[in-house]
């Protein structure tokens, strides 16, 4: 029983590391991104996109461990099906991350308007709460704090989906070039799609307190 308990402690170590390393990874990549939107010099941006990339790719890595250990261990500190949503929704946020830097790279964008700017500072907040989100989650005394954290990201979402939908009104209203005009809306709907990821993964923390 003493040998059961001590691989049960030892498998919520290895998983609550994996998935504080996600979290924080994330942040690292909404930090970059919110420099980018405000880097003026386009070399700077390039090398910030390159950043983002690698640190997808450690995002990557970090979902890839957290699959094979489910399939290793016998005892998990959440359930199985917990584990891979919450660990595959993590990696979604870095993933439209990496997309939203991404598309500004390729579409060579050199002026980042007031929405743009709004909604990264918004996912580097966002990316915050779920760093913070996943600690508490590590706690069972502390757990009882996340559904403030989550609804903090609802509000959060809220927002950006306002400054997303008054932003691309206003496209449609003034910008005369079409290309131009498909392109910031991209940006956007890139930039918006991220922080519904962040939503996606406060959704799944809320499950996993009431299965908790």
């Amino acid at each position: 029983m003493k040998t059961l308990f001590n691989d049960f402690l030892s498998n919520k170590a290895l998983f609550f590391n994996h998935f504080d390393n996600a979290a924080k990874n994330i942040v690292e990549m909404a930090y970059m991104l919110h420099l980018m939107v405000n880097a003026t010099d386009a070399c700077e941006r390039e090398t910030i996109t390159k950043q983002i990339g690698k640190k997808e790719n450690i995002g990557d890595d970090i979902t890839h461990k957290i699959y094979l250990a489910l399939h290793k261990v016998l005892f998990s500190p959440l359930s199985r099906n917990d584990i891979h949503a919450l660990a595959s929704a993590i990696d979604d946020v870095a993933d439209t991350i990496k997309e939203a830097s991404g598309r500004m790279h390729l579409y060579n964008i050199d002026e980042y308007d007031p929405a743009i700017k709004e909604i990264a500072a918004i996912i580097l907040k966002a990316s915050l709460e779920i760093e913070k989100a996943v600690v508490l989650l590590r706690s069972s005394k502390k757990a009882g704090e996340l559904p403030m954290v989550c609804s903090t990201v609802k509000a959060y979402e809220r927002q950006s989906c306002n400054v997303y939908f008054q932003a691309v009104a206003q496209l449609f209203e003034v910008e005369k070039n079409p290309i131009r005009l498909l392109k910031y809306r991209e940006i956007l709907f890139a930039l918006e799609t991220s922080v519904n990821k962040c939503k996606k993964v406060t959704d799944i923390l809320n499950v996993i307190l009431i299965n908790g």
